[in-house]
């Protein structure tokens, strides 16, 4: 009896299916890089697993999977930059939270660096100024 031999790319397959879960469950992280890298990952490590041969299910099982994840992580970066650009209110919640984190950083608020630069901060976002 001889041992039954892996069929070749079954390795790459197999890392594919893993890094294609670890890409979906990072969606839940709310980062794009981290999903969208494992998914890309996934998908380099399922094709290559191909190699002359029909693909395997678990190559074919983690290009869905990752291809899901790269989805599903880029919508919710699109609808999270839609709330908050699209609404004046949450625009300037977000720029008054960053001049704070400037200021923390740089000692100077956002809006300071930018009229040091000649950029009225105030032209930026016109919906959002305040009537003077």
């Amino acid at each position: 009896m001889y041992p039954k031999t892996k069929p070749p790319g079954s390795g790459f397959a197999a890392a594919s299916l893993v890094l294609a879960i670890v890409a979906i469950a990072s969606t839940l992280t709310m980062t794009v890089v981290i999903p969208v890298f494992f998914g890309i990952l996934s998908i380099f490590l399922g094709l290559l697993s191909r190699g002359c041969q029909k693909l395997s299910n678990n190559a074919l099982a983690g290009l869905i999977i990752s291809s899901s994840a790269i989805v599903i992580n880029l919508a919710v970066g699109v609808f999270a930059f839609y709330v908050v650009f699209s609404s004046p209110e949450t625009l300037q919640q977000y720029w008054d939270m960053m001049n704070q984190t400037y200021e923390q950083m740089t000692g100077l608020t956002a809006d300071e660096i930018l009229e040091s630069y000649g950029i009225d901060p105030d032209n930026l976002f016109p919906e959002t100024a305040s009537p003077q």
